[in-house]
């Protein structure tokens, strides 16, 4: 299993990307303020650059407090607060999109963190070493099928989490049968 590797401390994501866990909040936006602020990140712009070692650190700090389903909430809004590669209107095109929009939304990180393999028409797999949780990347594929398509997809981890070990994660993605 490919190893992650351990993030550059020089390594910056988009503002847009963290907008959406204050998107995510809802009515306990100022827990999520209140998180970014523990860790050196206060007003948000969409456009900014902010360090990504903080920005994780404000995600751990949220699992702990409420829970990875708020990581995935969170995950599910990053597509509404980036943008986006143009002509993604099928299956296959969105499903290869999970690399190119990590990768646009985040500098001085190593390439070729995310890889893709289409199965069918409906399904594929997607094999993350990025180095957020995955929950968060749950939710970041099933928001980017949601957001380009309008559909809503299943992701489950397909296999053992390497995560938690270094290691990638790979997720089965599947539309549902009509």
């Amino acid at each position: 299993m490919p190893q992650r590797p351990a993030v550059p401390p020089d390594a910056t994501v988009r503002g847009g990307v963290i907008l959406s866990v204050l998107a995510a909040m809802g009515p306990f936006r100022r827990r999520g303020e209140q998180a970014l602020a523990d860790h050196g990140i206060g007003e948000v712009d969409v456009e900014r650059w902010y360090p990504l070692a903080s920005y994780l650190g404000a995600l751990e700090a949220i699992r702990e407090r409420m829970g990875p389903n708020t990581l995935f909430q969170v995950g599910r809004q990053i597509p509404n607060h980036i943008a986006l590669p143009p002509g993604l209107d099928s299956f296959a095109g969105v499903l290869g999109a999970f690399g190119a929009v990590y990768e646009s939304s985040h500098r001085g990180v190593p390439g070729g963190a995310v890889a893709h393999e289409v199965l069918s028409d409906r399904s594929g797999r997607i094999t993350s070493a990025t180095p957020y949780p995955c929950d968060l990347d749950r939710g970041v594929i099933v928001g980017l099928f949601q957001h380009l398509l309008g559909v809503r997809v299943n992701v489950e981890d397909d296999g053992e989490c390497g995560k938690a070990s270094g290691g990638c994660c790979t997720y089965a993605v599947r539309l549902p049968l009509e």
